[in-house]
């Protein structure tokens, strides 16, 4: 409690410098503040806020409206009104459109500004990129968050250390072999991304060495390289490493009463993609893609469907229970071994439902992703939810127990009523108003997922 009350003051006492852009001027980054732009509501500490208000900024669009989450700024009904969800990072326009979801936000901002780091011509890349955040966001976050947010103070420390190091491990192995390459310093090609944008500020955490001696944890050296070549072309990325003593830097490396990790460290985001990054448009006449997936999977229905409904293909049948996901082959395609997987007929390979589902929707029926940045935004951001925040009770607690993929939750009466609560807030964020759908009055991937 004393720490959290001291947190709050020095929030407070640093508001200022946040608001005006004081602490960026030391670091010379560019205008972070929001200013009269875009604002992302945030924290200068949260990673998942960073990715966002360093492209803002860079884009020179807008950057950070400091979010005082400590004194509850976030529960205010003012904020909720913006984001029903309570979280950040949540965007503002200065139009008035808000969205959220840090994936939503970056992606939002390069649409609307025609930004070449989400190219709009190049089908193929675009689902790399979303394959890459939307992984990110599925497979490493929370591995992540569960090393690296206990010496923050964000969360209590994990009781099995080395298990959860182990975990991590695997997770960024998974990625670098899935998007990591030799032969390019960026994650979607030849390239700055968004996907770079999202993924940066992250691996940056992991390769402090006052993380690394906390945490017992070390980025591998190719993973070490991949920051130090990215954030130079970030020109507003100095607010990582210097912001007024809450720049990520310098807010860990004062947690200096948090203990040293005691074991052996593991060295993470080993290994190489072996194969390098297809581009170019998607295969025109489609008719024959498989959808590697099983049909209990709710995830992997919401693509099959996309695609049967779309005319481009169907289910190819991939036996989880015989380890069909495990096999060298596969692998190949889907370094993380999940379902779904999308294959064209040309052997083009795109995993994660939502970056299948936008893929399809974009190039084979345009009628299910609206056209305005505003209405992208608002089904991307429902998609987002439906991965995540809703996904891990709806999903985790309440349907995989029934399914038999996993034990029952502690207090299950809790969990539904936490199920419940979210899909309430799903409600008034997406469908007020009398609205149908998502979209309005038109289906989308929205409703797939």
């Amino acid at each position: 409690l004393l720490r959290q009350v001291s947190l709050s003051y020095f929030h407070r006492l640093f508001q200022p410098h946040f608001r005006m852009g004081a602490c960026c001027a030391k670091t010379n980054v560019e205008d972070t503040d929001a200013g009269n732009g875009i604002k992302i509501h945030g924290a200068p500490v949260s990673t998942n806020s960073l990715s966002c208000i360093i492209l803002a900024a860079d884009l020179g669009k807008g950057g950070l409206e400091y979010c005082d989450l400590m004194s509850g700024a976030h529960k205010q009904p003012s904020f909720l009104k913006m984001n029903p969800f309570g979280q950040v990072p949540t965007m503002q326009d200065p139009d008035g459109f808000c969205c959220a979801e840090s994936n939503t936000i970056l992606r939002y901002l390069a649409v609307k500004h025609n930004s070449n780091l989400y190219p709009p011509n190049d089908a193929k890349l675009r689902a790399r990129i979303d394959w890459v955040m939307a992984a990110w966001s599925t497979n490493v976050y929370t591995k992540w968050a569960a090393r690296v947010y206990p010496i923050l103070g964000f969360a209590p420390d994990v009781a099995d250390k080395e298990k959860a190091n182990k975990e991590l491990k695997e997770a960024l192995d998974n990625f670098a072999k899935a998007f990591v390459t030799s032969g390019s310093k960026f994650l979607a090609g030849d390239q700055l991304t968004i996907a770079d944008y999202k993924v940066m500020p992250f691996l940056f955490g992991l390769s402090l060495p006052f993380v690394q001696k906390k945490s017992g944890v070390k980025l591998a050296p190719r993973l070490a390289q991949y920051v130090q070549d990215i954030m130079p072309l970030m020109k507003s990325s100095g607010i990582l490493t210097s912001n007024g003593g809450w720049s990520v830097k310098e807010f860990v490396e004062s947690k200096t009463d948090f203990p040293d990790f005691v074991g052996t460290s593991l060295v993470v985001g080993e290994g190489l993609a072996s194969s390098g990054v297809q581009t170019g448009a998607a295969k025109k006449g489609e008719t024959a893609a498989k959808v590697y997936a099983m049909p209990a999977s709710a995830n992997s229905v919401a693509a099959i469907v996309c695609a049967m409904d779309a005319g481009i293909g169907g289910m190819e049948f991939c036996n989880l229970m015989e380890g069909a996901h495990l096999k060298p082959e596969y692998l190949a395609k889907n370094a993380f071994h999940q379902i779904p997987l999308y294959e064209d007929s040309e052997g083009y390979c795109v995993a994660e439902s939502t970056a299948i589902l936008r893929h399809i929707a974009t190039n084979y029926a345009p009628s299910l992703y609206p056209s305005t940045p505003q209405g992208k935004a608002m089904v991307d951001w429902a998609m987002d939810l439906m991965s995540g925040t809703i996904y891990d009770v709806l999903a985790v607690k309440v349907f995989y127990p029934v399914f038999d993929f996993a034990a029952p939750p502690e207090d299950q009466k809790a969990e539904n009523a936490a199920c419940l609560d979210l899909l309430a807030k799903y409600e008034q964020a997406f469908l007020a108003g009398g609205k149908k759908f998502v979209a309005g009055n038109n289906i989308s991937i929205a409703e797939y997922k």
